[in-house]
């Protein structure tokens, strides 16, 4: 007796089993269909969020084309919040705050492409341009040998890096960066200008004006290569050769106020102090560094009051 009721209410057990199943089952497919539904919801969100971040990237780029700097940097910015990994947009928004001298945003933005994409060596080239012009060599050295390394053809990035390395007083390495962009580009004016340059901060003033002549033969309208070969001859005492070289120099870049200045030292030299006073008071007037004793002792020179 007591064995057929233990059977039985094994049975009823059983039975009890099998009928709650299907409640389960139901119970567990709808756990899973709603899931199913926020996950593709959640996808549909993520891929609109994207659609929109490109949308807003292209409007930027056009805004940026169309020289309309503060919309660009506006539709960057929403490009970035609907897709804070679109590498491009971090960018190109960059290169507009560097545009105008926004360095630190400009920094933070290039910092944030390259955090997202390792291997954009323009993001290291332009964020390594930012450190130069902030005087700050070492991470500027450090930015284009990156750049360097990710694009190893990139003369323009070893001219860059040879400016930076003369800056730091550590010319043969400069020397080496500009024969390099020179081996990339043997018509590379701006490498023959950097060379001239180094030497000239060398005062081995016969190679600058090796590499000046050279840098002239490849842009024979490169008013900085008249200008610092200018100075190179003034430092050698040839007077007619420098005033003649920063005449030519401001004839093609006539907002040159260093050029003024320099020749107005050389005139002034030569006590030839009326022409020297208009030099110098052009040179003030276009902005270049002169301090008012200096600016003073040509006036006084010259008998202007």
């Amino acid at each position: 007796m007591k064995l057929l009721m233990t059977i039985k209410n094994l049975l009823v057990s059983i039975l009890l089993f099998m009928l709650m199943m299907p409640v389960f089952a139901v119970a567990a497919d709808s756990s899973a269909k709603e899931q199913a539904k926020e996950q593709a919801k959640e996808q549909e969100k993520e891929l609109k969020a994207k659609k929109d971040a490109i949308n807003y990237y292209n409007q930027g780029n056009q805004n940026l084309k169309d020289g309309q700097k503060e919309n660009a940097i506006s539709n960057y910015s929403k490009a970035i919040e609907a897709n804070p990994t679109l590498s491009d947009a971090y960018y190109f928004r960059g290169y507009i705050y560097a545009e105008m001298g926004k360095q630190d945003e400009a920094i933070t933005d290039f910092t944030k492409a390259i955090e997202i994409k390792p291997d954009y060596g323009d993001a290291y080239s332009r964020r390594g341009n930012i450190y130069y012009n902030k005087n700050q060599y070492d991470l500027a050295v450090v930015d284009f040998t990156k750049a360097i390394e990710i694009a190893p053809s990139s003369k323009e990035t070893f001219i860059n890096r040879g400016y930076a390395y003369s800056n730091k007083k550590q010319y043969d390495l400069g020397i080496a960066d500009f024969n390099k962009a020179l081996e990339l580009d043997a018509k590379s004016g701006m490498a023959y200008l950097g060379l001239g340059n180094t030497y000239l901060s060398q005062h081995a003033y016969d190679k600058a004006i090796e590499n000046y002549n050279k840098a002239l033969e490849v842009d024979p309208a490169s008013a900085n290569a008249y200008k610092f070969r200018g100075e190179a001859y003034s430092q050698k005492g040839e007077d007619e050769k420098a005033i003649a070289d920063f005449g030519k120099a401001i004839e093609l870049d006539p907002k040159d106020g260093a050029a003024y200045l320099s020749r107005a030292m050389i005139y002034y030299v030569k006590e030839d102090f009326k022409k020297a006073w208009d030099d110098a008071s052009q040179a003030k007037t276009l902005g270049a560094d002169i301090d008012q004793a200096m600016l003073d002792e040509f006036r006084s020179s010259a008998g202007v009051k």
